[in-house]
């Protein structure tokens, strides 16, 4: 093999719960990094406007979904790195016991 030439990372054999978590995760990234957007421009809208009560309205009437979806994304984080770990760690770690 050329130094130029990279060798393939082995295919993920991913199980049916590991992709719907992650499915899940993905899901729950966007749809809080969406909420939390909504709050600051919202809330810049609305002191841009000098409607102070308004931006507080605004952020708690959001903050709950936000708040929600950032909770999903990190327990679901969380399992999955556990998950990840199961996959990643060799499966002969101790030494021989020939010598």
């Amino acid at each position: 093999m050329s130094s130029t030439m990279n060798p393939q990372a082995p295919t993920s054999s991913a199980s049916g719960p590991t992709r719907v978590a992650t499915a899940m995760f993905v899901v729950a990234v966007v749809f809080f990094l969406i909420a939390g957007s909504a709050i600051v421009i919202g809330q810049a809208v609305a002191l841009a406007a000098g409607d102070a009560t308004g931006a507080r309205h605004w952020a708690s009437a959001l903050a709950p979904y936000a708040f929600g979806g950032a909770s999903v994304a990190g327990l679901l984080s969380f399992a999955l790195s556990y998950r990840a770990a199961d996959r990643t760690e060799p499966e002969d770690d101790r030494e021989s016991e020939d010598g």
